[in-house]
């Protein structure tokens, strides 16, 4: 009878691209490696590599040991063991699902310059995947919009859902500026992964536009903001 080992705990929160990492490290002869070698021996992409050292971070098993370079702490090496006893633990050509980590580019388009108490559009959206970044099953987002200074006649806060494939996206909002000569709008992303969890945190932005009272002054010429975004998925 063959026996798989579960993963451990620690490890099953861990992004694809972090195991890719702890084999990189698990075939040197040293704690300390650069992006640069990391990239050249797994053929990641930077964004790939990025969501990796960043679970590996976060979990405190790798620190930043210079410009580009990273090291295995004790911690590290001791989740490197585990997963190489978990990995040898499961037969050849047995599948099994992973957290992947994928970034995609959120962007905000808005007009140059807002004229006070005038509702205006805004646009909240995604590019397409790149060819590291393509999900199986779409990703089921909440997207916030905040506008710091808005009319008192409207709600500050907006939401809406959207579900997110591989194609490019967007949403609509519409936003009334209040009598100020600035807004800031804030722009926030939530996964929801599971209907009875709370929605978790990838990432965002914000931005702050000037506000004119004469409509002469106003400037429609749209303008787009970006940031990437990281989100997880199964393979």
């Amino acid at each position: 009878m063959i026996v798989i080992m579960e993963m451990p705990a620690h490890l099953r929160t861990l992004p694809q691209e972090a195991f890719d990492i702890l084999r990189y490290f698990s075939t040197t002869n040293t704690d300390v490696a650069r992006v640069d070698d990391i990239m050249d021996s797994t053929g990641m992409s930077e964004r790939r590599l990025r969501a990796g050292v960043r679970g590996l971070v976060t979990k405190r098993f790798l620190l930043l040991d210079g410009y580009q370079t990273y090291r295995l702490n004790e911690a590290g090496r001791k989740a490197l063991n585990d997963f190489l006893q978990y990995e040898a633990s499961v037969p050849a050509g047995a599948q099994s699902s992973r957290n992947r980590q994928i970034m995609r580019r959120l962007v905000l388009v808005t007009p140059r310059i807002l004229l006070s108490g005038q509702p205006t559009n805004i646009f909240v959206g995604f590019d397409d995947a790149d060819d590291d970044e393509i999900v199986n099953e779409p990703l089921n987002l909440l997207l916030r919009v905040q506008v710091v200074n808005s009319s008192p006649d409207t709600s500050a806060n907006k939401d809406t859902s959207l579900l997110l494939e591989n194609r490019s996206a967007r949403q609509v909002f519409e936003i009334i500026p209040g009598a100020y000569t600035k807004v800031r709008l804030r722009c926030y992303i939530y996964q929801i992964e599971n209907e009875e969890d709370a929605p978790e945190m990838a990432g965002g932005m914000y931005v702050d536009l000037n506000v004119v009272a004469s409509p002469d002054q106003v400037d429609r010429t749209l303008t787009a903001f970006g940031v990437d975004v990281q989100f997880t998925t199964r393979d």
